[in-house]
């Protein structure tokens, strides 16, 4: 008889609910930009932020956020904004200094973001380095 207890046991939940293989407009010095698609951004950070933060991010000005380097532990001052015409969502400012840059992120490599709500802040991470040569 089912009593709507679950009997089945989890012992891991993947933190990184955001996850991207980069591209080279991703790692492109000049475009400076990670562009996130707006369904995970939508789901997983506007439906938990709302209010006067999800009115900054809509808005050109973009909302000023801290991105923790998880591998690292560094902290990093970053803009995320909506882009209108595509309806999706970008991390600006420094992106390219603070993580290309510093991280040597290529096309290909796989990372994982996810809002830290008792930090208040993203957390970063590089899940998945590009294997060379393919």
């Amino acid at each position: 008889m089912y009593l709507g207890v679950s009997t089945k046991l989890k012992l891991f939940e993947d933190p990184w609910k955001i996850k991207k293989t980069l591209t080279l407009s991703d790692v492109n010095e000049h475009l400076c930009q990670l562009l996130l698609r707006a369904g995970s951004m939508d789901e997983h950070i506007m439906a938990v932020w709302g209010g006067e933060r999800v009115e900054h991010v809509n808005n050109m000005r973009g909302e000023r956020v801290v991105v923790w380097d998880y591998d690292t532990g560094c902290e990093h001052e970053l803009v995320f904004k909506k882009w209108h015409t595509s309806k999706s969502f970008v991390l600006v400012d420094n992106w390219v200094t603070r993580f290309v840059r510093r991280r040597e992120l290529r096309d290909g490599d796989e990372i994982g973001l996810f809002w830290d709500a008792s930090n208040s802040r993203f957390s970063f991470r590089v899940l998945a380095r590009r294997v060379l040569g393919f």
